[in-house]
């Protein structure tokens, strides 16, 4: 009974670690030069891991990276990198984008200009070979992990960090092979990773305490009056009035310099405080940005640059650049002295930020500039 039941547990072991090898992840081998071309073009760095093992994909031999997907061309024996770029962009239209003033690069064949850390890094990691040309415009979007600057390629996604402006993760190459993997049910779907988004949890605000209703008195009956005559011509109709825009007008500008806050509307000063902007290391990016999202208070964490910190109950938060944004701060009073403390946020006098959040809504335009 005992060797029975031993070998039962030897069994069942064995099945188990089978079970295990089959979820490892895929390897990476020469068979069609594929490791050859991943460690010569920037590795992990650039494309991520394998995802799946190679297969057969319209008439070619394909696998499928984080970042990227391999392209193994039996005709020509040659290895390509997949237009995954175009396949996650096909049903959008970018629309043309006149030609950018400065240090710009518009690469022969695309619409698009190439300026600032996109350049950069398409510039030193390969160019049109490795990325192809630029199908956008650099633009805000939402990504899962927050909303960035981004700018889409043929063959890639790049995001950019500015609270890492500087280092190596400054540009972050999105995921799109695994999007695409995912889309056509060659992998389960992807979970996103946060590295470099604060995370916030919204506190509830106290209840607004309102007053008891009145009673209210009957109406007192009024005798019928007799119905006045009918028009002989039909009113004509008036039209609607739109609403109107409550962001007309209004700008919010940051002088990182002077450590002040302006809140213009239709070209007046209506508002102005000392502020205090990212240190050295953590430097509030620069640039024109839109507020994007109100929290009226909620709890700031986050770890970067070595550093972690957890601020509950902060009030009035504006955020206008991925994970930075304009609030009120309790924890200091060292507002327009030139010391720069935050970690990359805009930090405000608690009365300041509650004004700046009742005047400005979501899509009120916030300059930064020095």
């Amino acid at each position: 009974m005992r060797r029975i039941i031993w070998l039962s547990l030897v069994l069942g072991l064995c099945f188990w670690a089978f079970r295990t090898s089959q979820a490892v992840t895929p390897a990476l081998t020469d068979s069609y030069g594929f490791a050859s071309f991943w460690q010569i073009n920037g590795g992990e760095q650039i494309f991520g891991q394998p995802i799946t093992d190679p297969l057969e994909q319209d008439a070619l031999v394909v696998q499928y990276f984080e970042n990227a997907r391999f392209e193994y061309n039996p005709q020509t024996a040659s290895v390509g990198l997949g237009l995954v770029g175009r396949e996650r962009t096909q049903w959008r239209d970018f629309g043309p984008q006149p030609r950018l003033a400065g240090a710009s690069l518009r690469p022969e064949g695309s619409n698009y200009d190439l300026a600032g850390s996109f350049r950069t890094f398409w510039e030193t990691n390969g160019g049109v070979e490795i990325f192809g040309l630029p199908i956008s415009p650099a633009q805000f979007e939402a990504r899962p992990t927050g909303r960035f600057k981004v700018q889409y390629f043929e063959r890639a996604l790049l995001i950019e960090h500015p609270l890492l402006a500087g280092t190596p993760d400054e540009i972050e190459l999105a995921p799109l092979g695994q999007e695409v993997a995912a889309a056509r049910g060659l992998i389960e779907g992807m979970s996103y990773e946060l590295p470099y988004l604060f995370e916030f949890d919204p506190v509830a605000p106290a209840p607004v305490q309102t007053a008891a209703p009145q009673p209210v008195a009957e109406p007192t009956q009024v005798p019928p009056t007799a119905a006045p005559a009918q028009p002989t011509n039909e009113p004509v109709p008036t039209a609607t009035p739109k609403p109107a825009n409550p962001n007309l007008g209004k700008r919010i500008e940051v002088d990182i310099s002077k450590q002040w806050l302006y809140a213009y509307e239709n070209g007046t000063v209506v508002f102005d405080a000392p502020v205090a902007t990212g240190k050295d290391g953590f430097n509030t990016p620069t640039g024109s940005y839109e507020i994007y999202a109100k929290v009226p208070l909620q709890t700031m964490r986050g770890s970067l640059g070595g550093e972690t910190w957890v601020v509950p109950n902060v009030p009035h938060a504006m955020y206008f650049n991925g994970s930075v944004a304009l609030h009120g701060t309790y924890w200091h009073d060292l507002f327009g002295s030139g010391t720069r403390i935050s970690h990359g946020c805009v930090n405000l006098p608690l009365d300041a930020a509650a004004w700046l959040y009742d005047w400005a809504s979501v899509g009120t335009t916030v300059q930064v500039y020095y």
